[in-house]
């Protein structure tokens, strides 16, 4: 794992999106999110397939997709212009079709949480970067390479002075998350008995190097 890479074209996402979407959804199948607004065990990895091209599809146009060279482990970064998810566009490019798919009861529950989310997060300066995504393939995890993916979007943030902001939904990954310079901003519970924190990290006041990003060829 030497190397970091950044998706830049639709070519380049196309040919990563089914590779992604798997990682992705096997590093969510239990998250307590996911579990929540997917309920059923069957049907939740090709649910979170579905999801995940969408979201990655998202971050293709409005952040930064960043991947280790064996693609165990993305991370989707949004801002620093627009952070906050445009509700209209992602249903464009096929949210909308939630309820079909996964339930209405479902969906509600989905733009209950993250209308939560969205107030807290409007609350941020204008200009910050919004960590939507980090996921680790689980059989390469609690080794090290979420962190050093993560850098590098956080080294972006801090070459530019701008906050970041993330939701999770583990206080292990609250922790986790607190090792880097993040802190707890809100939180709250929801379903039965699952909690949610949003965390903010205040950009670092000395410039850091940013490793050089391979293109795809």
């Amino acid at each position: 794992m030497d190397n970091i890479s950044k998706i830049e074209t639709k070519e380049e996402l196309s040919s990563h999106e089914n590779e992604f979407a798997g990682v992705l959804s096997r590093a969510f199948n239990n998250d307590p999110y996911y579990v929540f607004i997917m309920p059923n065990d069957k049907k939740r990895m090709e649910q979170l397939q579905w999801w995940m091209k969408i979201l990655l599809r998202y971050t293709l146009k409005y952040g930064s997709i960043y991947f280790t060279d064996d693609c165990k482990s993305i991370a989707m970064w949004i801002g620093p212009d627009k952070p906050i998810i445009d509700d209209v566009k992602i249903l464009s490019l096929g949210l909308m079709f939630y309820p079909f798919k996964i339930g209405v009861r479902n969906f509600m529950r989905v733009l209950d949480i993250s209308g939560q989310w969205n107030k807290e997060h409007k609350k941020l300066n204008k200009r910050h970067y919004y960590l939507m995504v980090i996921g680790v393939e689980p059989e390469f995890q609690q080794k090290g390479i979420g962190s050093r993916l993560m850098h590098v979007g956080l080294k972006k943030a801090d070459n530019e002075k701008l906050e970041c902001f993330l939701e999770t939904v583990t206080y292990e990954d609250v922790k986790f998350y607190m090792k880097h310079n993040f802190e707890v901003i809100f939180k709250k519970g929801f379903g039965v008995k699952n909690q949610y924190w949003l965390m903010k990290r205040t950009s670092l006041e000395n410039p850091v190097t940013l490793p050089n990003l391979a293109r795809i060829n």
